[in-house]
């Protein structure tokens, strides 16, 4: 008993220590050596207390997202302006994005470089997205090539790693439907495309939130205690473990995304994961870490980009499980010309 309070009162010592800093939103691959994914680990099991509390607590943030969404205040609709001044930050921030890792040889990420001819092929291909999304040279067309980009990169390095970056294939996908063809339809179409934005984004954590730390902890812990990023024990709690660390953001992580599939309390859920974000950067540049940091910026102007767009717009009033019980049609007043 005295040992399951001390992981209790550890446990409710993390929620409030992830508000001084958070991992999960730096990219634990971009920073750990291609042999930190062969160390010895050891996973949690279902009947383990520290998972059964984290069960517990997922549940609880997920429904009082859902409880929460309908009691929030709704924001008056964007003027056709200010929508075309937003998807053009992110287009801008996504071609840019592409455009430096072109430059450094790797593709779509940092640890993504290209070590075949059909990858070269790939940076060269990226770079030309990236050109045309910044000076939006034909933007219907260059989102379709965006898309092919992303399936280039699964036939690449594999589907997984491809699932890990379903965020571009949002981005892709949000500025197709947004720019969609023939006009007559964009209208209809336009309303799905901050959705797919978001769920696609939301997909994304939540593989990255596996495959970086549930189900590959080794990772995660090698990014620990070579960055120095549990602080747990600095606060005197030592029986929060590396191990236990990572396993806590990984469940956050998913959390988040899971948040973000159900397009509950939107705008809330990203302004936390936008703070972990800005938080996970200031602890690289306090610590003198000082590349990394720079490689954290330009690698998340994308995730930057979408996650203004998400507090803009919110979930996109469409593909949301409130839909399941909510009576009146979608409004889709906010994606109509002004």
């Amino acid at each position: 008993m005295k040992l399951l309070a001390r992981q209790c009162a550890v446990l409710i010592a993390f929620f409030s220590g992830l508000l001084c800093c958070y991992q999960a939103s730096a990219h634990v691959k971009w920073f750990v050596p291609g042999e930190a994914g062969t160390l010895a680990a050891s996973l949690y099991s279902f009947s383990d207390t520290p998972v059964l509390i984290w069960i517990g607590a997922a549940l609880v943030m997920i429904s009082l997202s859902v409880f929460l969404d309908s009691r929030l205040p709704v924001y008056s609709q964007l003027s056709r302006a200010r929508q075309e001044y937003l998807i053009s930050l992110l287009r801008w921030g996504t071609g840019l994005s592409l455009l430096m890792s072109a430059g450094n040889g790797a593709i779509l990420a940092p640890h993504l470089v290209a070590q075949s001819p059909f990858a070269n092929f790939l940076v060269m291909f990226e770079a030309v997205v990236g050109l045309l999304l910044m000076v939006n040279f034909h933007p219907f067309a260059a989102t379709i090539l965006l898309i092919l980009l992303w399936l280039g990169v699964a036939l690449a390095f594999g589907p997984i790693t491809a699932l890990e970056y379903l965020n571009i294939a949002g981005i892709a996908t949000c500025l197709l439907l947004f720019h969609f063809h023939p006009e007559k339809y964009r209208v209809h179409i336009k309303a799905y495309s901050i959705a797919a934005l978001r769920i696609l984004t939301g997909c994304s954590l939540v593989v990255l939130g596996l495959t970086e730390k549930l189900l590959n902890p080794q990772l995660g812990e090698y990014f620990v205690r070579d960055y120095r990023w549990n602080f747990m024990d600095r606060l005197g709690l030592e029986l929060f473990s590396d191990q236990l660390f990572v396993f806590s953001v990984g469940v956050m992580e998913v959390v988040f995304g899971i948040i973000l599939i159900l397009g509950t309390t939107t705008r809330l859920n990203i302004l936390v994961v936008s703070g972990f974000m800005l938080a996970s950067n200031i602890t690289f540049f306090v610590t003198r870490n000082y590349s990394e940091a720079l490689v954290e910026i330009f690698g998340h102007l994308p995730i930057i980009a979408t996650a203004i767009i998400l507090i803009f717009f919110g979930s996109g009033n469409k593909l949301k499980i409130t839909d399941l019980w909510r009576k009146e049609p979608a409004d889709l007043d906010k994606f109509r010309h002004k």
